[in-house]
């Protein structure tokens, strides 16, 4: 398996939302398959007979391309059905040409945005603490422990902090979402 090839977010509150809920496995097979299929980066393609840039989001692909990628178990009919009831629900939208078809997922680019605030300076300090600490001899583990107890966690108490802001954001997501599915009535 290459996992050079990237990976996408599949935020939890899917799990909860009318898109998912209401689906047949077959149907969450092809939303799964179509997130994964989706460009994270600007690609070049043909469509339409055209050079054509597809956006984050975006794909330029077929049918059978989809029904071929979900496995064996989804028939041609359920991908266009599923196309259908996500284009409906405002989960895509799908421009077809008799040989090819370009679908964009909406929202792409909340639900995948790489510039979520990055504990990296966190986990450099966290590191640069842990080699002084590291590097000094400790005789025995009593020692240790007392430096330990001392010093305080070892981690940050901004972790926490980052957690409950990505529960409120994927929150306040999925509220959005929802209300925008039930036509502006809150949810």
């Amino acid at each position: 398996m290459n996992m050079s090839k990237g990976w996408i977010k599949l935020h939890r509150c899917l799990l909860d939302h009318p898109l998912w809920l209401n689906s047949t496995p077959e149907q969450r097979n092809v939303l799964t398959t179509l997130l994964l299929m989706a460009n994270h980066a600007e690609r070049h393609w043909e469509f339409n007979g055209r050079p054509y840039t597809c956006k984050p989001g975006q794909m330029v692909t077929s049918i059978p391309s989809i029904r071929e990628r979900c496995g064996s178990h989804v028939s041609i009919q359920n991908v266009r059905s599923a196309l259908k009831r996500f284009k409906k629900l405002g989960f895509l939208t799908d421009k077809s040409t008799g040989r090819s078809r370009l679908i964009s997922i909406c929202n792409w680019e909340f639900y995948q945005n790489n510039e979520i605030p990055s504990n990296s300076t966190a986990n450099s300090k966290l590191t640069d603490t842990s080699q002084i600490a590291n590097s000094e001899p400790t005789p025995n583990k009593n020692v240790k422990n007392e430096k330990n107890v001392r010093r305080g966690p070892s981690h940050p108490s901004s972790f926490k902090t980052f957690e409950q802001m990505q529960i409120e954001e994927a929150r306040a997501s999925f509220e959005r979402a929802a209300k925008e599915f039930l036509g502006g009535k809150d949810a």
